[in-house]
């Protein structure tokens, strides 16, 4: 069989590019290996490089002698005389070696857990991570959060501490986006580390307004429905009251005609007519005395003995409040005297009036067990409070000894 030795210049030359391709993969493997602390991967490829290089060194001896008529070494002598069929078979387990090793440490990063691996996801997530320690420097950052500072800042991020300062706000616009910036910081062995996300919320942030616009529309359509509500009653009592006066009038008109019709000397129809003038003048008088004060605070004081309750009046309703306002007076006074009974097992409801240049101030004082905490106007008083709020009023409440309901009233103002 034939020496590799006297094989021709370019089969020579082609072998000796295979051993110096080797160099190059066991020297590279070597790198790797070092760089990520695996030293047995080094110390294997410094053992691969070992024999590629000392064939790549015979083979160059050879051609030196061939080409300048000098004697090679020994050693190249012998190994140039064995068959190049060995020579391919060296070469060739020599590469499998070097290929596994350098196979294994290119997958390293995605088989184990490495710093540089963990480097390539962060960068490829869609938010931005940096972490810091306490005197700024800055630990690690990808490439998100890196052009989000350069977008905030002008600066490239080099200082954590200087970041976390340059964001006023935990929700910010940038390029078009909406980011939640979150900080956080956490003791690792034994020094404090900083830890900043940034979070594209923009169509989170997106969906958020638009709840928020219908949230609005729905308080504006459930006040305006309370408000409907709460005015119902009004025009149906108003309703009612202008159909009675209309009744009452075309009772009038034709009791007016059936006297002039009838003769005085028909003493039965007379009789009959006079009995219908004095019902409708009993029921003429029936609604100008349902529109008096006297009847709303005569239901007040029973709807107060029913409870168990006495009403102390510090002063009377001035006679200058408009009738709305009249009406809400006694409609808040029927709930002070309701709820000093339910919330407060009150005893006794004292009715005052503070009246001043520019409002009169109605107080419900009750003496009964104080409310803890916060009074929050719900179920009656909301309703009260929006019926006030219409007329220009304003219901408040106080906590102390007691519970005061207060409904103020400006002057000069119109009723609603």
């Amino acid at each position: 069989m034939t020496a590799f030795a006297s094989l021709l210049a370019l089969p020579r030359a082609l072998v000796a590019l295979w051993a110096l391709l080797l160099c190059l993969a066991a020297i590279g493997s070597g790198v790797l290996g070092a760089v990520r602390k695996r030293f047995r991967h080094t110390v294997l490829a410094l053992l691969l490089l070992a024999p590629a290089y000392f064939l790549w060194q015979v083979i160059f001896d050879l051609s030196l002698a061939r080409r300048g008529g000098i004697i090679a070494a020994p050693v190249s002598l012998t190994l140039g005389a064995l068959p190049w069929l060995e020579w391919l078979a060296a070469l060739a387990l020599l590469t499998l070696g070097t290929g596994a090793l350098l196979g294994r440490n290119l997958r390293f990063d995605k088989i184990f857990l490495t710093p540089s691996a963990v480097k390539w996801y962060l960068d490829r997530l869609p938010c931005g991570i940096c972490c810091w320690k306490e005197n700024g420097r800055v630990l690690f950052s990808n490439v998100c959060m890196s052009r989000l500072c350069a977008a905030l800042t002008g600066e490239p991020l080099l200082n954590g501490s200087h970041f976390r300062e340059a964001i006023t706000d935990g929700i910010l616009t940038v390029e078009g986006r909406v980011w939640r910036f979150s900080c956080r910081d956490f003791p690792l062995d034994g020094e404090t580390l900083y830890e900043m996300i940034a979070t594209d919320i923009t169509d989170e942030y997106a969906q958020t307004q638009a709840l928020e616009r219908e949230k609005a529309e729905l308080v504006r359509l459930n006040r305006e429905l309370g408000e409907y509500y709460l005015g119902m009653d009004e025009i149906i009592r108003r309703r009612e009251i202008l159909q009675a006066k209309v009744n009452i009038h075309d009772e009038m008109n034709r009791l007016m005609l059936s006297t002039t019709a009838a003769g005085p000397e028909d003493t039965a129809a007379m009789d009959r007519i006079f009995s219908l003038w004095e019902q409708n003048a009993l029921l003429l008088c029936r609604e100008a005395q349902e529109r008096t004060d006297d009847k709303a605070a005569d239901s007040l004081e029973k709807l107060a003995g029913a409870l168990g309750l006495r009403l102390v009046w510090h002063g009377a309703l001035p006679d200058a409040l408009p009738e709305r306002q009249r009406e809400l007076f006694f409609s808040v006074a029927r709930e002070a005297v309701v709820n000093a009974v339910k919330h407060a097992g009150a005893k006794t409801v004292t009715i005052s009036f503070e009246e001043t240049k520019g409002s009169l101030c109605c107080r419900f004082t009750n003496g009964g067990t104080p409310h803890p905490g916060p009074v929050a106007f719900t179920g009656g008083l909301a309703n009260l409070s929006r019926l006030s709020a219409g007329q220009g009023a304003t219901l408040s409440a106080e906590t102390g000894e007691g519970f005061t309901l207060s409904l103020l009233f400006p002057k000069n103002q119109p009723s609603g």
